[in-house]
């Protein structure tokens, strides 16, 4: 819990809770979103090959998240490179989304090992309660190769 005095106003955040208290203002809630299961990458992916991806976003706030994207990525060095998405409808708080989607490894993508990373409003269009919780990463990490020679 954060207490702070702003303009003369008593503010008590309560960050976990996606509530903010003003006295000057009355209550304000926010939406939270979070990846909160993502499904395993295959072990090995060929450079432009395509994998399945499952997700479920969540909105562990207290108020109603606009629809938004959940975006995957693969991560290396804290580099990232998207290699897909999807939309999530509008969630209210505590609601939450499961779907899969469609993830396209770029042929001009490096091989090597990632973090396959699905980060919760991708777009960065909902106002959270928190912004630093979006993303989680799958258990194991995903290898990138590439295709055989054409014969």
């Amino acid at each position: 819990m954060r207490v702070q005095v702003v303009a003369g106003a008593l503010v008590v955040s309560l960050a976990a809770c996606g509530v903010v208290f003003a006295a000057a203002g009355g209550i304000r809630a926010r939406p939270d979103l979070v990846v909160s299961s993502l499904s395993m990458a295959p072990v090995v992916v060929l450079q432009g090959s395509s994998f399945p991806v499952k997700d479920t976003t969540r909105n562990v706030g207290g108020a109603t998240a606009v629809p938004g994207t959940t975006q995957y990525y693969l991560s290396t060095g804290g580099h990232r490179t998207a290699i897909g998405r999807r939309l999530v409808p509008r969630l209210k708080p505590q609601g939450s989304s499961t779907h899969s989607a469609t993830a396209k490894v770029p042929v001009t993508l490096e091989g090597g090992t990632y973090s396959l990373i699905a980060c919760a409003d991708g777009t960065h269009i909902v106002r959270e309660s928190n912004e630093r919780n979006n993303c989680r990463a799958a258990a194991r990490k995903v290898i990138v190769k590439k295709p055989p020679p054409r014969v």
